[in-house]
């Protein structure tokens, strides 16, 4: 049941709902905007979500640095296409997120952040004008979002012994050192499909910016006007994180860098990027910490509801509490977990985070000797007892676990990119507002 944490994930913002028939649809502010695949996006749509994307924008960046609306709407139409086609894959997959896993998800979103669900919507419903309602669907989506990307991009991701084995040593000739870079990006996306002038005009309009930007034009304005991804809504900004983490497009051209040098326009697999570099910082490394644990879990059914899963294991919770049986004879006897159950449910010690994300965070809260309520990942329901927790900061095995967290992240955010542009590809799109069509942005304007 090992699975893989994405350190940086991309955000899942709120889509249409299922579509009507055409011959359903209203004139006027529900006309078609676009469609993707088997689904329509109507204009009612669009203006909810780009209201949506501009608040966003609102909270990261300065009047001046938002773009015009026409931009806006372009982007908010694009993140709606893209959320439309991952929705529609995860109808296929049959990925779906529940009520009770609703609930559950968001007791522990609230738990991480101390905080309260309660509070969760008043804070929402503050900054973004958004009921409790709309603030469990919004959840739910980003939710169901992330986890078909996890488990889409995971396949994707091969790292051999060979590459910690070298990622190890750069560690250990760092000192127990790391070098964290706080960096910014504008991303102008390249596709298979593209002819040589069109990849010419995109390579162009990259020198252009960078240009403009040597001239002293507000990167963040430029990034939330121009970037073509998930960070334009923030100005580009990447935040601090570690270099081994970065993509390797960031990583490989920031090496050595100082705070406001401008790199690029750099050319990857997906596209040209220009970098800023926003500040430089060092730190000790900080061991990850392993777990010993061990786990019940019960997989939902058709004929097994969540409620009934749920209430499964709580009786199990309570007869392992009681005394009236242990942990292990009731592993052996309902768990689904094939590999652990004949171990009593017995997962080894391991760091926490090459489990499911899910599964991760709720073991961390847990003490020694501790039983946790049930809770759900993506592959089902669990109970977890935690055995102990250890840190041992000079093991090798310490720097392994490091290594493989670093080329993972590095790896999970360049397949993303790749996946994202694939799925595009091979998806029906056709929007009709002859305003907002178009593979590529409009070329770099110089400033008025």
């Amino acid at each position: 049941m090992h699975k893989k944490t994405p350190v940086l994930i991309l955000a899942a913002l709120l889509a249409g709902g299922v579509a009507p028939a055409a011959d359903q649809i209203p004139a006027g502010h529900n006309r078609i905007e676009a469609v993707a695949n088997s689904r329509v996006i109507l204009r009612s749509d669009l203006d909810a979500y780009e209201a949506e994307y501009l608040k966003k924008m609102r909270a990261h960046l300065s009047p001046e640095q938002i773009p015009d609306r026409k931009t806006v709407r372009k982007q908010a139409l694009d993140q709606l296409i893209n959320t439309s086609l991952v929705e529609q894959l995860g109808e296929k997959m049959g990925v779906t997120i529940s009520d009770v896993q609703l609930d559950q998800m968001m007791e522990t979103a609230a738990r991480m952040n101390g905080t309260t669900v309660q509070k969760m919507y008043e804070e929402s419903f503050r900054r973004e004008g958004l009921t409790p309602a709309q603030t469990r669907e919004k959840f739910r989506r980003e939710a169901l979002i992330s986890e078909l990307q996890s488990i889409s991009v995971r396949k994707r991701i091969k790292i051999s012994n060979q590459e910690i084995d070298r990622m190890v040593e750069m560690l250990k000739a760092e000192g127990g050192h790391e070098t964290f870079y706080h960096v910014a990006g504008i991303f102008l996306k390249i596709t298979s499909s593209m002819s040589p002038q069109e990849m010419d005009a995109v390579e162009k309009q990259a020198e252009d910016l960078v240009r403009r930007i040597r001239a002293g034009e507000n990167f963040a304005k430029l990034a939330a006007r121009y970037s073509q991804d998930e960070k334009a809504a923030d100005g580009g900004d990447w935040g601090t994180v570690n270099i081994h983490s970065l993509p390797t497009i960031f990583a490989d051209n920031v090496v050595n860098t100082k705070p406001g040098d401008i790199v690029g326009p750099v050319r990857g697999d997906a596209g040209f990027l220009i970098i800023k570099v926003i500040d430089v910082k060092g730190a000790r490394f900080q061991p990850d910490v392993k777990v010993h644990l061990r786990h019940i879990l019960i997989k939902p059914t058709v004929i097994l509801s969540d409620a009934r899963v749920t209430d499964q294991l709580e009786k199990i919770r309570s007869r392992v509490l009681s005394g009236e049986s242990d942990f292990a004879t009731e592993a052996r006897k309902y768990s689904e977990d094939p590999a652990s159950a004949v171990e009593g449910g017995d997962l080894g010690l391991v760091n926490p985070e090459i489990f499911d994300p899910l599964f991760a965070q709720n073991i961390k809260p847990l003490g020694a000797g501790e039983i946790s309520a049930p809770f759900r990942s993506s592959y089902g329901w669990h109970i977890a007892q935690m055995l102990e927790k250890k840190t041992d900061p000079n093991s090798n095995s310490a720097l392994k676990d490091q290594a493989f967290q670093l080329l993972f992240s590095k790896r999970y955010n360049e397949e993303l990119i790749m996946w994202l542009n694939e799925l595009r590809n091979d998806s029906y799109i056709k929007i009709t507002d002859p305003e907002l069509s178009g593979q590529a942005q409009a070329q770099a304007q110089q400033p008025e």
